[in-house]
């Protein structure tokens, strides 16, 4: 279990896998799976809005 980086509410693991992107159960801010033993989490990276260009 770990702390969101923007809330501090707990997030578990749950068989997720690294790399996985999830919303936090608290604020719903993207988290993405930073490594899994230790868990670990960061913020996803937003990605960019592709207008066609």
């Amino acid at each position: 279990m770990t702390e969101c980086p923007e809330c501090a509410a707990s997030v578990e693991s749950h068989d997720k896998v690294l790399g996985e992107v999830f919303p936090c159960p608290d604020c719903g801010t993207e988290l993405e799976v930073q490594a899994v033993d230790p868990f670990a989490v960061q913020p996803a990276p937003r990605e960019a809005e592709d207008w066609g260009e």
